[in-house]
């Protein structure tokens, strides 16, 4: 009841904000390419000036109500930052289990929204395809590690099931491959350093005539991850033995690696009608050790060999569109595309057949959006999508499917230049379990007019998901999947302020809430070594917290900045039929990032960054050390053409978990890392 008041207070709060607010008309003739800085530009764009992701269509970010970080990776690159994981460790109310770290090349890099239980609440999109594995119990990247391959990725925060509908509780990753504009150029990447790590990659991007086209292909490679431990039960101490993974045969495997390649190509059909294609595919390879347990003798380890199981991943995403201005009120937009995941693991010579999972998807989209006046913009649509599993192991076979249809749409009101609001709907029918209506309600308000450098915004909405195919039927890597679970529903919502607080330096408080029924969470069953985890509905959870940012950049020779936030977050969900403050697993309560730039010289930029997280829990709920990590680097433009820059990882040397693993064990980080580079364009 407590929470249920919590929901109603801050909806209402909202709703007053609003009173008479709306949304700004948002004429089609914006132009994206206008909103972007300059690739070549010195200095960092200090605030976002366009989402693509938090409505149905572009909005200027500072008229809309919803709480959305934008990464921009010309800015992050700058930075010394080119992993997509490492530049969303560093966005306000994001905390990602690989510690935040860049250098962490193959380990875990689940994202976790305002304390929204691991991945499982976020929704991740790529060009316009849900790409969340229905297999397991989370979402997937693609295996995008790599900045270079991604436009401005969004990261839409609170729960967005009205615009996106199952899975976008906790919020939505949302990224595009860059669309090639003006004169054609190349980019050629290369990078080497600690651990035996290389990362490289070559773009051409630009635009002849009506064809605009970027292609990339990229390849990168580590040494056999240490950070990975083997539970080996030792009956000499009578425990659990985590050994590393590392000298004997293992030194001669091959190192995990990952390719992958993008394609984005659009034609201008005249100047109303465009089309477009983008093409994805990755390949990942990487092999670890499986200790051989005699559970007939427990717990006696008759042979204590590690085998080699041997993980691939193959990954293809396409797909197509076409936007059109049919009248000055109206335009339109279809989007189809289809998304597959082949994923398979081996052990020669150990007792267990091959694991192979299969998902393939779908989907298709019709947006139309009418432009009634410079006040009134409606946006409606319909969307459906398939999504067919295979598993097929030593235990289980499955082949099952499902299918989506929804209706959207969303009324935008601008009333003023300083006033904006939007209610979003969607009703949408699973074939599996029937029919879920959500809502969105945002709106931002500059308080004293157009130009004033205080704004108020907030967004309250509904999310709800589905549980995966994992989750129900699961049976292997110790896990039992619960074919009665039912989905979890949530309500959520959020308020700001931003505050300018003098040319190019702006401050931001945000406080969240939400709260989930019926929340899907894991359960372990029996005693080592015949206990097993299974996936139960949880009465409910709750999280709530706030974010505090801070960013500028100095008008000084120097061309000095510096960003800096800070996250608390307090997760809690209840035991099995009774209510307890329990942390959510895979959460941190308190994150900080801060960096500083300047260039004390002409063409050299340097800086350090700090990050820590405190109060994190594993995958068992269990509480895990605090820890405190830093950073420098430097940029040099040798010539127009060519840049060599350096890195420091894990400046301190810094020893710490980054997560327990019920079958792996912990996670360590990797230590100091040294890594340097060179960036060539023509």
């Amino acid at each position: 009841m407590l929470y249920t008041k919590k929901a109603l207070q801050m909806g209402a709060i909202a709703v007053g904000l609003a009173a008479f607010a709306g949304q700004s008309s948002l004429a089609e003739s914006a132009k994206k390419e206008d909103s972007k800085p300059s690739a070549s530009s010195e200095t960092m764009q200090v605030m976002p000036e366009l989402t693509m992701a938090s409505h149905f269509t572009g909005v200027p970010y500072n008229r809309s109500g919803v709480s959305v970080s934008i990464i921009n990776p010309e800015e992050f690159q700058k930075a010394g930052i080119e992993t997509l994981t490492g530049a969303l460790s560093q966005t306000p109310g994001v905390f990602t289990l690989d510690g935040g770290g860049t250098w962490q090349r193959g380990s875990v890099s689940n994202t976790v929204i305002r304390g929204m239980n691991k991945e499982t609440y976020t929704l991740t999109m790529v060009d316009g395809m849900r790409i969340s594995d229905v297999n397991m119990s989370g979402n997937k990247l693609l295996g995008i590690t790599n900045l270079f391959t991604v436009d401005n990725v969004e990261v839409v925060k609170g729960a967005q099931g009205a615009v996106f509908g199952s899975g976008a509780i906790g919020g939505v990753v949302a990224m595009d491959t860059p669309e090639g504009e003006g004169d054609p150029v190349t980019r050629i990447f290369a990078e080497a350093g600690s651990f035996h790590s290389f990362n490289s990659y070559a773009t051409s991007s630009g635009k002849i005539k009506k064809l605009s086209y970027f292609v990339g292909v990229g390849f990168e490679s580590t040494e056999n991850d240490p950070t990975i431990y083997p539970a080996i039960y030792d009956n000499r101490k009578g425990m659990n033995d985590f050994r590393q993974w590392q000298g004997g045969d293992n030194d001669a495997k091959p190192p995990p690696r990952r390719g992958r390649e993008a394609v984005r190509l659009g034609y201008d059909v005249n100047d109303k009608v465009k089309v477009g294609f983008t093409y994805r595919r990755l390949d990942s390879y990487f092999e670890y050790p499986t200790p051989y347990v005699d559970y007939d003798h427990w717990p006696a380890v008759t042979d204590p060999h590690l085998y080699n199981t041997e993980d691939k991943n193959r990954s293809n995403l396409v797909t197509g569109r076409v936007d059109a201005e049919i009248t000055k009120l109206w335009s339109t937009s279809f989007m189809i595309g289809h998304y597959n995941m082949d994923y398979s693991t081996h052990t020669p010579g150990f007792d267990f057949q091959p694991n192979v999972m299969r998902n393939r998807r779908f989907q298709t989209e019709w947006r139309n959006a009418l432009t009634w006046n410079k006040e009134w913009k409606t946006v409606a649509g319909m969307a459906w999508d398939r999504s067919d599993y295979m598993s097929e192991n030593n235990y289980v076979a499955k082949d099952e499917w499902q299918s989506t249809l929804a209706f959207f749409a969303e009324q935008m009101w601008a009333p003023t230049d300083n006033f904006d609001a939007s209610v979003a709907l969607r009703l949408e029918h699973d074939s599996v379990w029937n029919n879920h209506f959500t809502w969105r309600y945002s709106n931002s308000w500059k308080v004293t007019g157009k130009d004033s450098p205080t704004r108020i915004f907030g967004s309250v909405g509904s999310g709800f998901r589905a549980p995966t195919y994992f989750e129900q039927y699961a049976a292997n890597y110790g896990y039992v999947g619960n074919p009665d679970l039912d989905v979890s529903k949530s309500l959520g919502g959020d308020l700001g302020v931003e505050q300018r607080l003098a040319d190019n330096h702006y401050a931001s408080v945000t406080g969240f809430w939400t709260r989930i029924n019926d929340e899907i969470g894991t359960r372990s069953v029996g005693t080592w070594p015949n206990s097993y985890t299974t996936y139960d509905n949880f009465s409910h959870a709750t999280s709530y917290g706030v974010e505090v940012a801070f960013k500028g950049q100095f008008k000084d020779a120097w061309n000095s900045g510096y960003y800096a936030n800070y996250t608390f977050t307090m997760p809690k969900r209840d035991s099995i039929g009774n209510y307890e403050t329990v942390q959510m697993a895979n959460t941190a309560r308190h994150t900080i990032n801060a960096e500083v730039y300047t260039s004390p010289v002409e063409k050299l930029t340097v800086g350090f960054g700090v990050t820590s997280a405190m109060g994190r829990t594993d995958y068992n709920y269990a509480r895990l050390d605090n820890f405190f990590t830093a950073r420098l680097f430097a940029r040099y433009q040798v010539t127009d053409n060519v840049a060599l820059h350096v890195r420091v990882e894990n400046l301190f040397d810094q020893n710490f978990i980054i997560t327990n693993d019920y079958n792996f064990g912990p996670r360590q980080a990797r230590g100091l890392g040294v890594f340097g580079g060179v960036t060539v364009e023509f």
